[in-house]
């Protein structure tokens, strides 16, 4: 399975050349909670049809606008998107109308339609018109990760020719009750646009870097995921790391760069220096954009590809891991081109 696109908004700005230049130069945000700034989703979406829209279901809308291109099928056009509970605010706002109103019937529809888990997904497919397979994954941080093997079996099976993967999350009054005060809390939506790879190699090799896709910016090798329950999330981020680079008959020495999403006692970071010393540690997700949650992952693998792209065209290796306070833990391996494609 390969990259072929990606797009992002983030609290660095509403465009993708926003991100890749703040990922690569490391240009701070300001303390405090990060909303993606200047982003009004009439300006971007139009009047019509965006009242009751939540702001994270703007923001994945006006995101998959750019990776969509005319000759996509929308029937063979699929859209997985990774939440932590949907929209919040929404939630709270159905709960709220449910005590203060006399009748819950007398709840607006469209509160009711955006407290929905999928609900997301489900409206971003029917703005542009998808019909492909439409899925809503729910695992914290760990979900962009692991959305990635979810898309892959999906291509695999023939389920879709194309398919849209990321992640959004709101900055609003609900949300802000469930930070845990390690980070700012910054909203955003990351996405990626995955097809097909060529013919699998016969022999991996050493390295793991005989190409089997003949474009794209980069090929999702291997993904892997395990849960520890007793709260070492280090360990966990060690294994998860060694037993996804086994899979790929990967040597630690030939990974180019590596990215965490972030955990409180920087165990994760300290995970990937030991499995991979002589790898490039980009900062996590935390500390560069905040606390983005299930947008997490989307967000590592562009910033990955944001600085293989200003170190030039030349294939490389990448490790991404993700973890869960609870104990979940993701892993990933990249073959990453180098090449700039930006929306």
């Amino acid at each position: 399975m390969i990259i072929t696109a990606w797009s992002a908004m983030s609290p660095h700005g509403t465009s993708d050349t926003d991100f890749a230049q703040s990922a690569v130069s490391g240009r701070p945000l300001p303390d405090g909670p990060r909303p993606v700034p200047d982003f009004e989703p009439r300006e971007f979406l139009g009047r019509q049809g965006t009242r009751a829209m939540s702001r994270a279901t703007a923001l994945a809308v006006a995101t998959a606008a750019r990776l969509l291109t005319e000759d996509d099928d929308p029937a063979r056009t699929g859209l997985v998107l990774g939440t932590t509970n949907g929209s919040a605010q929404s939630i709270l706002d159905v709960n709220r109308a449910s005590r203060l109103r006399d009748k819950p019937f007398l709840i607006q529809p469209s509160t009711i339609q955006n407290a929905a888990m999928n609900s997301i997904a489900g409206q971003t497919a029917i703005w542009h018109g998808l019909r492909g397979p439409n899925a809503t994954l729910a695992g914290g941080r760990t979900t962009g990760l692991s959305a990635l093997g979810y898309c892959r079996r999906l291509l695999l099976t023939g389920r879709a020719d194309t398919i849209l993967a990321g992640a959004a999350e709101e900055l609003t009054e609900a949300r802000s009750w469930v930070r845990d005060d390690t980070a700012p809390l910054a909203e955003g939506c990351a996405m990626l646009r995955l097809e097909p790879s060529g013919p699998e190699p016969s022999s991996p090799g050493a390295s793991g870097l005989e190409p089997s896709a003949s474009h794209g910016l980069a090929e999702v090798l291997a993904v892997t995921s395990l849960v520890v329950t007793d709260g070492d999330l280090g360990a966990a981020v060690l294994k998860a790391a060694n037993r996804v680079l086994t899979r790929t008959s990967t040597s630690p020495d030939r990974v180019w760069a590596a990215i965490g999403s972030g955990t409180t006692d920087d165990a994760e970071s300290k995970a990937l220096a030991m499995v991979c010393p002589d790898a490039t540690l980009l900062p996590p997700i935390t500390e560069s954009l905040g606390h983005v949650h299930s947008a997490s992952g989307p967000f590592q693998l562009a910033a990955v590809l944001s600085h293989a792209a200003a170190s030039g065209p030349a294939d490389r290796l990448a490790l991404l891991t993700s973890v869960e306070p609870q104990g979940i833990a993701v892993a990933a391996v990249l073959r990453v081109k180098g090449e700039t494609i930006v929306t």
